[in-house]
């Protein structure tokens, strides 16, 4: 009886420490992959959902004098989501259990975070995943007016705008065992 619980328990270690190998495998080859800030997306500007919207004459009165309230309080609370391509040029899947975050724009950190989700890019494919994040955009626009903001809002996907914003995302990949978590040594730098 002895020998078979040890035989057993042989097992289950061999085999756990096959996972982790694996998972840590696979994490190594996400760090490897081709990465790409491919949209950049304010979603909410002091408070108003302008994720639908087009031009500056989408703002109503009410809206413009409640974003002018908020810069002359010197904040404008805003939500940014930032999405990140992953290219694997490898032969074996890249996977993370997820991923620790922090944003910078003109050498400035603006927030960090975590997201908590399984991320996969199979051989020769490619994936896109969000990171949405919270910050004051008066900060990073202390001297534009309001106009400019709204533009700059507008068309962030314009790249010569994008580039204004000098965004970098650092990321770092983690993988979950039964013991916790293990993070990737160092953060990945990302830009546009």
């Amino acid at each position: 009886m002895k020998k078979i619980a040890a035989l057993l328990l042989s097992i289950i270690i061999t085999t756990s420490s096959c996972d982790v190998l694996n998972q840590f495998s696979e994490v190594k080859r996400f760090a490897q992959c081709d990465f790409y800030i491919s949209n950049v997306q304010i979603i909410n500007l002091g408070g108003i959902d302008v994720s639908k919207y087009n031009s500056s004459s989408d703002f109503g009165f009410t809206e413009m004098l409640m974003l002018g309230q908020q810069i002359l309080t010197g904040e404008l609370p805003s939500v940014i989501s930032v999405d990140i391509k992953a290219i694997n040029n490898q032969d074996s899947k890249a996977a993370i259990s997820g991923l620790k975050w922090q944003l910078f724009m003109k050498d400035e950190h603006y927030g960090s975070g975590e997201l908590n989700k399984y991320i996969e890019v199979l051989p020769s494919q490619s994936t896109v995943f969000p990171v949405v994040v919270s910050f004051d955009f008066l900060k990073l626009l202390q001297s534009e007016s309001l106009q400019s903001i709204i533009d700059l809002v507008l068309d962030i996907e314009n790249m010569e705008k994008l580039q204004k914003l000098d965004i970098l995302l650092k990321v770092k990949p983690y993988y979950k065992t039964g013991k916790g978590i293990n993070e990737y040594p160092g953060f990945l730098n990302i830009r546009p």
